[in-house]
């Protein structure tokens, strides 16, 4: 049997669709960084082969596994780096995931052209090129619509162009977005970090990637802090010559040069914000 597992993303779930229409009885996990350790320890011995795509394992953790099984490692990060070596990993930073899962599908001979719009869009928003109009457009569908309703509407409907009721909706939350980061701006809070670079951090639960690269392009500001209390998620953009990845790194997250994240128990801060509104003693 065959498991696939993937990151909880965009691009993560891209790679789910189309490994699903070469392979349709995989099973498949989309999970966080965090989720990660504790399901590849936990892989039933049933699972002949494994395919991670789109989020980078502990060096660890894979070689006590891999060599039980057929593997499969896709990735684009960084922090994949030091696993590079090894033959069953397809390692390019310069393109996303599922990009490099549409070559090496296709390489293995899968006809999968009719999702290389999907594809294309995809590796657009996720490198954050931004050379298509509706790259931005997609990446609000997904989180419209969520994982499960997102797959099936792609396995069913490669993506040509967005139905009818689905513009509807991405222009109904274009505007809500907008109002949303114009909002979120005001109340950026700006601080010098122990480095000497200008940070902008601001509370945010949605939208950290446009909220983000709006803050960079302000021009005084070399990366951007957004937290999500309520998910206890931190997530850093960056000026293309700053390097936040290392940042999340050393707080057990990762991602890419110029953008980046974290997760943290928000209990502490939200103690802080209690104590400091003199709600506790």
């Amino acid at each position: 049997m065959l498991l696939h597992i993937s990151h909880n993303d965009l691009d993560g779930v891209c790679c789910g669709i189309l490994i699903k229409s070469v392979f349709p009885k995989v099973k498949t996990l989309y999970l966080s960084y965090e989720e990660l350790p504790t399901a590849l320890n936990d892989i039933p011995s049933n699972f002949s082969s494994v395919i991670i795509t789109d989020i980078s394992p502990p060096l660890t953790v894979v070689e006590t596994f891999s060599g039980d099984r057929d593997f499969l490692l896709i990735d684009h990060h960084i922090s994949t780096a030091p696993l590079a070596t090894h033959p069953f990993v397809k390692l390019d930073i310069n393109k996303c995931a599922a990009l490099l899962t549409y070559e090496k599908l296709t390489a293995d001979g899968h006809d999968l052209t009719r999702y290389e719009k999907l594809v294309e869009r995809v590796n657009d928003f996720d490198l954050w090129k931004l050379k298509f109009e509706d790259s931005l457009k997609l990446n609000i569908l997904f989180n419209l619509l969520g994982i499960e309703r997102f797959e099936k509407r792609f396995l069913e409907t490669p993506y040509t162009e967005f139905l009818t009721d689905e513009d509807l909706i991405i222009s109904i939350e274009e505007v809500r977005r907008d109002a949303y980061i114009r909002k979120a701006m005001k109340n950026a809070h700006r601080v010098t970090d122990r480095n000497g670079c200008q940070v902008a951090a601001v509370f945010a639960e949605a939208y950290s990637s446009e909220l983000g690269n709006a803050l960079i392009k302000q021009g005084d500001t070399d990366y951007a802090v957004i937290i999500n209390a309520q998910r206890g998620k931190f997530s850093l953009r960056s000026r293309a010559d700053i390097d936040v990845s290392k940042l999340a790194e050393e707080r057990g997250g990762g991602g890419h040069k110029n953008a980046a994240g974290f997760s943290d128990d928000p209990g502490p801060l939200i103690a802080w914000v209690l104590e400091k509104i003199r709600i506790t003693p």
